[in-house]
């Protein structure tokens, strides 16, 4: 088992890895809500760490005990910083909920409760340490619900893992792996407040935090870019792995073939010896293997290929032009990992500047005229263009195959390239056209383009002309579209007007049913909207607007009656009785010959059916009559009831009802009526003027 100085020293260096770290994420951009995120958390175990160290080295017992407290109070907040961080990883607006804000209050509560003896009851001597907490009541209930919450986290990160590819995929595998091994070193640490004698292994802290460094660093984990020339960040990140494995590798031989007694501070010196042989030889010795590995199996150009693949696989995808161009830049920018990708299209005679991404972002107000010479060399030469061949050619003062580019003009698209921030262009074409190239920055590594990497652009910018090509027409298609629709949507309501029109001029030809229509149109929806999930209404596209324009238009045929007939201030003889039956058929005859009022003519025709078959004009009954007519049937019905006429007084409302619920099952479909009596119950059939046009919108 390990010292109490040991113990002591990993503490303090957790919390000052932990609290480093923490700040520099948090630094680098403070307004995203991962970075903060990850602060707190950092934040947090620093606290936590650093008040579990003072502890064992408190001068009184009321200091530890204190000390011991806040450090349980800092731990207890860890739990749900992880949650809030795993949330923040998904990139989304909202980061949680309700449920959120109470895992919020439940670690604020346990924070309380962790100052006072529920939680930690006081100190016992607990080897190896000097002092270490014990128990209170709520301890159980308080490491439940640590370890439940930071198992939820976890399955959150799963969740998002699933459902990722490329480099999203490999950032989320780092941070799982990481928080895995926290969970188990926290873990570890448990056993010893319910005095059960287990060497914690709050080591496994550490690899968590070189877990997620090397997330950032290889990944880009919370978008962190650092530049580092000669890979003398890599060679430290990979010196420190290697290193705490031979730590604990000799550490753990120690105590299996020797005893915790044979431990001393040679064992140290050693490990930090094999550190610096590993920063010296061991990490510049891999980098030589790997890259002679990949040039003897091709490793590199099989990762290319797949990189190539999946490209193409994700732009295919895409059919907004904004949406391509921004993967493009955000693809090439994570695999290439340089100082700025830009995309500038072809706008007119000149190019524009569309997407801008990196640590050296160009305006995006920047443009170059196609009389420009560098983009004149592209719009001919149809070839990448690097920096450094450029400056070859200047150096040796050569010219282009067939001597077309003078000396002066190289000096110009240099001058042009070092504006731009270009060590690299790569023209897009489709057909002869170009249109638009890639500008990217110099690699954050230092090391140059190669062959291999300017291969891959260029076939991925004329994959990426293909998409863009799709996109625009897409685009194109969808503009045109709108327009036939919005052509469509005005053509349409110019009719509804003027048929509208039309039925209110019958209207207003009879004084006494003036407003009916409308009155009846309102009754119909209201029957309509009681129906709910009707499933002739689920199989009809647009049915309230068809039911709007059917009840208004229920009564257009009357403009083919006489008005001796119409206005006549008493009962209609057989004769005229007769001629008024025809309005139905005059009304489908109207409607019938205009494109999209079919519908609308059936149902005009059905509307004086009856649900028992003795209607007119074609008897039919029961289900063979539309639905949208058995809805109009009761409201048209209920209207004229309840409307004084030259020939009867009105019938009161109640009245009315009780006259629909006597015809129910003869005259009217049942379950209209029953609708009808829901709404009427609701107050939803009331006579108030309505405008036929607000029916429509």
């Amino acid at each position: 088992m390990f010292s109490p100085s040991y113990h002591f020293w990993s503490l303090v260096g957790m919390g000052v890895t932990s609290f480093g770290l923490g700040l520099f994420v948090y630094l680098k951009n403070p307004r995203a809500q991962a970075n903060r995120t990850w602060f707190y958390l950092s934040g947090a175990t620093s606290a936590w760490a650093f008040g579990t160290a003072l502890m064992q080295q408190a001068a009184s017992s009321g200091w530890a005990l204190g000390l011991a407290r806040f450090a349980h109070a800092a731990f207890g907040l860890i739990a749900v910083f992880f949650l809030h961080f795993a949330l923040a990883l998904r990139e989304e607006d909202s980061v949680g909920g309700e449920w959120v804000r109470w895992a919020d209050r439940t670690a604020g509560l346990f924070a309380l409760l962790a100052l006072t003896p529920l939680l930690v009851r006081g100190l016992q001597e607990q080897p190896p340490f000097r002092c270490y907490p014990v128990a209170g009541p709520f301890y159980g209930l308080f490491i439940l619900w640590f370890f439940g919450l930071f198992l939820i986290s976890l399955g959150i990160l799963l969740r998002q893992y699933q459902g990722q590819i490329g480099f999203r995929r490999n950032q989320l595998r780092y941070v799982i792996l990481a928080s895995v091994v926290g969970l188990l070193s926290f873990l570890s640490m448990i056993p010893l407040v319910f005095r059960i004698p287990v060497s914690p292994a709050e080591q496994g802290v550490f690899v968590f935090y070189a877990l997620m460094a090397y997330a950032m660093v290889r990944w880009r984990l919370m978008d962190i870019s650092i530049v580092v020339k000669n890979t003398l960040l890599y060679a430290s990140l990979y010196s420190i792995l290697v290193g705490l494995f031979v730590v604990v590798v000799v550490f753990v031989g120690q105590v299996l073939f020797y005893g915790s007694q044979a431990l001393d501070r040679r064992v140290l010196w050693m490990c930090l010896l094999a550190l610096s042989i590993v920063t010296a030889v061991v990490r510049p010795l891999d980098t030589w293997l790997r890259g002679l590995t990949d040039r003897l199996l091709f490793q590199r150009k099989y990762q290319w290929q797949k990189t190539l693949k999946e490209a193409s696989r994700g732009m295919t995808r895409v059919t907004s032009v904004d949406k391509l161009l921004k993967l493009m830049a955000h693809f090439i920018g994570m695999r290439l990992r340089v100082t700025h990708v830009a995309i500038l299209q072809r706008s007119g005679d000149h190019y524009a500047l569309r997407v801008s991404r990196g640590r050296d972002k160009r305006p995006m107000d920047l443009t170059v005229g196609r009389d420009n010479p560098l983009v004149a060399w592209l719009e001919e030469k149809k070839e990448v263009l690097t920096q450094d061949e450029v400056r070859a050619w200047l150096r040796s003062e050569k010219l282009f195959p067939h001597r077309t580019v003078i000396r002066r003009t190289l000096e110009e698209i240099l001058g042009e390239m070092n504006s731009l921030g270009a060590q690299v262009l790569v023209p897009s074409f489709s057909k002869t056209q170009m249109l638009g190239f890639l500008v990217l920055g110099e690699k954050l590594s230092g090391d140059p383009f190669s062959q291999e990497d300017l291969d891959v652009l260029a076939t991925l910018a004329n994959e990426g002309a293909i998409a863009l090509e799709n996109a625009q027409l897409y685009q194109q298609l969808f503009l045109r579209m709108s327009e036939i629709e919005g052509l469509y949507q005005r053509e349409h309501r110019l009719f509804i007007h003027t048929a509208i029109a039309l039925a209110a001029a019958v209207d207003a030809r009879d004084p006494y049913t003036h407003g009916h229509t409308e009155r009846s149109t309102a009754y119909a929806v209201a029957i309509a909207d009681e129906l709910g999930p009707h499933p002739e209404i689920l199989a009809m596209p647009r049915f309230k607007e068809m039911l709007t324009i059917s009840a208004l238009l229920h009564d257009i045929g009357k403009i083919g009656i006489p008005d001796e007939i119409l206005r006549k201030p008493a009962k209609l003889t057989a004769r005229e009785a007769k001629k008024m039956a025809e309005h139905p058929v005059v009304g489908a005859i109207i409607l019938q010959p205009i494109k999209g009022m079919e519908v609308v003519a059936r149902m005009i025709k059905a509307h004086h059916e009856r649900y028992d078959g003795k209607g007119y004009p074609d008897g039919l009954r029961g289900a063979e009559i539309p639905l949208m007519t058995r809805i109009i049937s009761v409201a048209d019905t209920f209207d004229s009831m309840t409307t004084d006429r030259p020939y009867r007084k009105r019938l009161s409302d109640a009245a009315a009802v009780r006259e629909i619920e006597a015809c129910s099952g003869s005259q009217f479909d049942p379950s209209m009526v029953e609708a009808f009596l829901r709404a009427y119950r609701k107050g939803f059939i009331v006579k108030k003027p309505v405008e036929a046009v607000e029916m429509i919108g």
